[in-house]
């Protein structure tokens, strides 16, 4: 019988999920709440800072106004996904600690995301990053990311949603339904009502939940193993901590190289060149602090994923000799660490609703980050461009408040919708999904990489690079998923030949035959090109982009006759161009050729008429000058 929650680890979770929607209700009255105050305390010098009516820049970007310590918090916040933290720790329990070596991806992409992606797109004072694209590209380049930004985030808001409540109904009992609402409708509350400012002081608490829960319950499980000399000797003996893998075969799940080189393109598209993550660079007050946002989770982003190495090798050290899925405990590895915590403290009150309160924070800033991305992306990518171009009027900002709480109540429900179908569909669409979201991510980094880097890259170039990079990342990922039939040859030997006489009773011998032939020697199978590792997904897509995005821009006379601003290049590419042989013709104009008329996007030429023309004329108002653009990144 599968142990149940008690009445207070309810309890516990629903106060949780009340602290998040008092805070989303908060930011939504916050001059209410403080007129109301101002009033009590008349007699008293209260003063607060009063802010700018509820519009859909203060709704999405806070009115860009935010200061580090919520956008830290919820930029680290965001990237911690449930379904992470419960495959984080089964990884370490199936192939140790080897994974810890993706800090070397961090180090290199936070830099390369703080210093060369996001100074561009914050300097644009942009709504979305996908206006960066029309700049560069054209309408259809921006459109086409668009749409692909929706699919991709739809899908993995929903799979944050159902994968941990799936894996807490399979060793609870708990059932999905309430999990997948109390998140979703809780996440899509606040996020409507409350805008970004909501949004990233929830994550803010959310982190604090998940940091602290999480510390408690990885020594909680330390103790009950013994302490950390009796772990770290079981861990030894399981060669959990000699797991390092220095090959360079990209065609291995994971390796050193693996890890660092696909880490840095997957950790790049994420945050480099995801919606989610830009949209918090642009709220910040100045690029200053954007900046240190970005290179601040390095640290703290590695040191937790140490944090969960840990509680995997700890949950090892527990079931070393019993592995609960080859005894038939649980059926999957990403179960183990809620069953663990449901069996150990059974009978223990509030632990495993802080546990629960843990998990489900993380989905919560999944699924909070991401509504209001899709909100954002949906009305000024797609609503608001065709709008004006059918009717060649703007939305009024009443009614681009209106409809952006409406576009984030629809998404949140859309969701949450999608989690309840994954539920009547087999496990494996979990793997496919996110697999999905991995080939997705590498064609929308390969675009904003040739925006930024390489001016010679037209329009008709950019979107190509865009499509090929989508055809690349989908068709590895298919083929990976349902042609190779792939052993992972990474994982560690788990046997049950420690487990108890009761337990082994309900085991069948021939299972028992199947696990200590698994536990000592692995089946490998033929080489595949569909084998490569999912890390380098990103990478493989940048790869073919790239050469494609240049091949056509060639055909088409690169960008000769009609220029590239100089400010929709990173610094560093400026810098570089100035030094390179001159055997292509100009491809930047003159920037006192641009400063003479003044136009934004929403005036360029009509899709329609397939030119695919770029934004040359910017706001001067709205950008600083070129020259002193190198020099202002610099000192910061």
């Amino acid at each position: 019988m599968l142990p149940t929650f008690h009445w207070s680890d309810y309890l516990v979770f629903g106060i949780s999920l009340l602290c998040y929607s008092l805070i989303g209700i908060y930011h939504r009255y916050h001059d209410v709440i403080f007129g109301k105050l101002t009033n009590c305390f008349r007699g008293i010098n209260f003063q607060p800072k009063v802010r700018k009516k509820m519009n859909v820049e203060e709704l999405f970007l806070g009115d860009r106004n935010l200061t580090l310590l919520p956008i830290v918090g919820s930029v680290m916040a965001s990237f911690l996904s449930a379904v992470g933290i419960l495959g984080t720790a089964s990884e370490a329990y199936q192939c140790g600690i080897q994974f810890i070596t993706l800090v070397g991806g961090y180090c290199i992409a936070f830099p390369l995301a703080a210093y060369v992606y996001m100074p561009v797109f914050y300097k644009l004072r942009l709504n979305s990053a996908h206006e960066y694209l029309e700049m560069r590209f054209g309408k259809l380049v921006r459109w086409t990311a668009s749409l692909v930004f929706l699919l991709q985030m739809t899908v993995y808001i929903a799979l944050a949603l159902y994968a941990p409540a799936l894996a807490f109904s399979q060793v609870s009992g708990l059932p999905i339904w309430i999990s997948i609402l109390s998140t979703g409708l809780v996440a899509t509350f606040y996020t409507a009502f409350g805008g970004i400012r909501a949004v990233v002081w929830v994550d803010l608490f959310q982190l604090i939940v998940l940091i602290s829960g999480f510390c408690l319950i990885t020594v909680l499980i330390t103790l009950k193993v013994g302490g950390f000399q009796r772990l770290w000797g079981i861990v030894i003996d399981g060669q959990r901590v000699q797991s390092f893998d220095f090959s360079i075969d990209p065609f291995k799940r994971h390796t050193l190289w693996t890890l660092i080189i696909g880490g840095t393109g997957l950790v790049l598209s994420i945050f480099g060149a995801n919606q989610t993550q830009i949209q918090r660079y642009m709220a910040c007050r100045d690029l200053k602090t954007a900046r240190r946002a970005i290179l601040l989770n390095i640290p703290l982003t590695s040191v937790f994923l140490a944090v969960q190495l840990f509680t995997g090798l700890a949950i090892y050290a527990y079931f070393a000799g019993c592995d609960p899925v080859l005894n038939g405990s649980i059926k999957r590895y990403d179960q183990i660490l809620p069953y663990i915590v449901m069996i150990l403290f059974d009978g223990v009150l509030l632990i495993r609703g802080i546990f629960l309160s843990v998990i489900f924070a993380a989905a919560l800033s999944t699924v909070s980050s991401g509504v209001n991305s899709l909100a954002n992306v949906c009305l000024e990518d797609l609503i608001r461009p065709m709008y004006i171009h059918w009717r060649h009027v703007d939305i009024s900002e009443s009614a681009k408040y209106r409809l952006a709480i409406f576009l984030g109540i629809l998404f949140g429900t859309l969701t949450v919708s999608l989690a309840f179908i994954f539920t009547l569909s087999s496990s494996h669409i979990l793997e496919i999904s996110f697999s999905l979201f991995g080939a997705i991510g590498g064609p929308v980094l390969t675009v904003f990489t040739a925006g930024i880097f390489f001016p010679c890259i037209n329009a008709q170039g950019g979107l190509c690079a865009l499509i090929s990079g989508v055809i690349c990342g989908l068709w590895i990922c298919i083929g990976n998923t349902f042609i190779t039939s792939r052993t992972d040859n990474d994982r560690l030997p788990l046997t049950i030949e420690n487990c108890s006489s009761k337990i082994l009773q309900n085991i069948s011998s021939s299972i028992v035959t199947a696990t200590m032939n698994t536990s000592t020697t692995i089946e490998t199978t033929t080489w595949s090109f569909y084998s490569l590792s999912y890390l380098y997904y990103a990478t493989a897509c940048l790869i073919v982009g790239i050469p494609v995005g240049f091949i056509i821009s060639a055909i088409t006379g690169f960008n000769s006759r009609s220029q590239v601003n100089p400010r929709l290049l990173a610094w560093q590419a400026r810098s570089f161009y100035r030094h390179f042989p001159n055997w292509l013709p100009p491809q930047t104009a003159n920037d006192q050729e641009l400063s003479q008329v003044s136009s934004t996007y929403i005036q360029k030429t009509e899709i329609l008429d397939m030119k695919l023309p770029r934004l040359q004329v910017i706001n001067n108002n709205k950008i600083p000058s070129v020259e002193n653009d190198k020099s202002k990144d610099s000192t910061i």
